[in-house]
């Protein structure tokens, strides 16, 4: 037999085998397939950026407009197109443009969420329409929504406000005293540089400090605060302004001194001054003492308490000028020496609950209500002088009080001194509240 080599159609045949048995040609055709697959979910991904970057700015209009538009009410402005106006021109700033495709719904109160009905809060609805990209595939509109909520609240109380609005050391001390404040802010409305001033040795602690200017601590003076101070803040509203002092009658007394003497007086009209003189044991009944044109004054050794039974029980000196002379209206001077422990009414009904000493505010500036060093002084209740300065001086031991509270037009601190600012409600005292606002939702 003969055997015939045909090498050329051996390797044609090796050829053909490997062809058959060849996949990388499937790569390519399976790239081809899923290729607009990958397109589109990196063009998705892509746009999901594009959504989430535009929800961020919404989101930031939304805010900036809720808190203005709270700061609004914080201020005292409760019309809803104030309100309203400020939350708008606030998402403007932050970059919303006020037409379509975008919206924005303002709510004082909010209509929904925890906060609904508050009137104190204000809630903003940002919208914007998106046009779909690859996402058109299976969308027709795309809105992108954020919302906000801001909200006034009280965020603590202060025990001393200075109500000058521009004075240079409308809070301030003099000497070297040690001011131990438990619980209590020292606020100042004045927007000065020095609004607050601490000075020489002086050790102030407090909770915080306050101010809608700045804080000037010179000297080696020493300041502790549980918390950090607030500066160019906005000023603490006046809690007494909406008091009206009632219609008193004709004098009971005129220029009444109980001096080396015991005695129990009753509430009533004191013209020209009342003085509480030496070696004087005084009780007061509960009421409101009127201090007509004259001065209210406690000299040394003086002792006096007030006899109160009932919880509610209190005394209460007003100093004015029943014929409108503000002029005459008279000054408190507590001396050295002198005992006094004295607290104000509690009782819802009394025109001065809360408030030991009442000054009226057409008094004039310039002058000053002292309650001096080495005094034995407990002095439960507000102390009220809105056009005059307050000199709390060392020595006095309030710290057995459940609440003293101190409003002038400014305030100094010459000697030691502490006061406490617990149980003020207790005591019937009207808060300083320092309020503040805050997103919530």
């Amino acid at each position: 037999m003969v055997w015939v080599k045909f090498s050329g159609l051996r390797k044609l045949s090796d050829c053909l085998t490997r062809f058959g048995r060849d996949r990388s040609g499937a790569l390519m055709v399976t790239y081809a397939l899923i290729l607009p697959f990958l397109l589109g979910v990196i063009g998705l991904g892509v746009e999901s950026g594009i959504w989430y970057a535009s929800k961020r700015n919404i989101q930031t209009q939304a805010d900036a407009a809720a808190l203005s538009g709270a700061y609004e009410r914080r201020r005292g402005n409760p019309s809803y197109s104030v309100v309203s106006a400020a939350a708008l021109k606030e998402a403007e700033r932050n970059g919303y443009v006020n037409a379509a495709p975008h919206s924005i719904v303002i709510n004082n109160p909010p209509t929904s969420g925890p906060s609904a009905g508050n009137q104190a809060s204000v809630e903003v609805i940002v919208t914007e329409q998106q046009q779909p990209l690859f996402s058109s595939l299976f969308l027709n509109q795309l809105s992108v929504k954020s919302r906000s909520v801001a909200t006034v609240e009280t965020t603590g109380t202060a025990c001393v406000l200075a109500m000058d609005p521009s004075a240079s050391n409308a809070i301030m001390n003099q000497g070297n005293p040690t001011i131990l404040m438990d619980g209590c802010v020292m606020a100042a409305n004045s927007t000065d540089s020095s609004a607050i001033s601490i000075s020489g040795s002086a050790i102030v602690d407090a909770d915080s400090l306050w101010t809608a200017g700045d804080i000037s601590i010179g000297g080696s003076a020493t300041v502790s605060l549980d918390s950090a101070p607030t500066i160019n803040a906005w000023p603490l509203q006046d809690p007494y302004a909406g008091i009206t002092i009632p219609t008193f009658g004709a004098c009971d007394h005129n220029s009444k001194t109980y001096a080396n003497e015991t005695a129990t007086i009753d509430p009533g009209v004191f013209c020209s001054g009342l003085t509480f003189g030496t070696s004087a044991v005084i009780t007061l009944n509960p009421g409101t003492y009127y201090i007509d044109e004259g001065d209210l004054k406690f000299n040394a050794s003086a002792y006096v308490r007030c006899s109160c039974p009932d919880p509610e029980d209190g005394v209460t000196f007003v100093l004015t000028s029943s014929a409108g002379n503000a002029g005459a209206i008279g000054t408190v001077t507590i001396n050295g020496g002198a005992d006094v422990i004295l607290r104000a009414p509690t009782d819802p009904a009394d025109p001065f609950k809360g408030i030991l000493v009442y000054q009226d505010p057409l008094a004039p500036a310039g002058q000053s209500l002292k309650f001096n060093g080495g005094s034995t002084m407990l002095l439960t209740g507000a102390l009220y002088a809105p056009s005059q300065t307050i000199e709390w001086s060392g020595g006095n031991s309030a710290a057995g009080s459940t609440c003293t509270q101190i409003v002038g037009n400014q305030v100094k601190f010459v000697g030691n001194t502490e006061i406490v600012n617990t149980g003020c409600e207790t005591a019937g005292i009207t808060p300083l509240a320092i309020v503040g606002v805050k997103v919530t939702e």
